[in-house]
């Protein structure tokens, strides 16, 4: 998912509705400084995303808050 595809995902939901993330067994209300861009390994093809490593390709991703 891009972030121009997550914008037209967004604008399909009640634009008053408030946003929570997962924080470990319970949930927290997102804010945006917790969203933040940061370089990781390119996805592979299951879609599992690596922390970044000299050895590895990487590019920037917007990231989410999570566990």
């Amino acid at each position: 998912m891009t972030v121009a595809d997550l914008i037209e995902f967004l604008k399909t939901q009640p634009q008053d509705l408030p946003v929570a993330y997962c924080q470990y067994s319970d949930y927290t209300a997102l804010k945006a400084e917790y969203i933040g861009v940061e370089q990781l390994q390119i996805a592979r093809i299951d879609g599992y995303v690596g922390e970044a490593r000299p050895d590895k390709p990487t590019q920037p991703w917007l990231v989410f808050p999570g566990n």
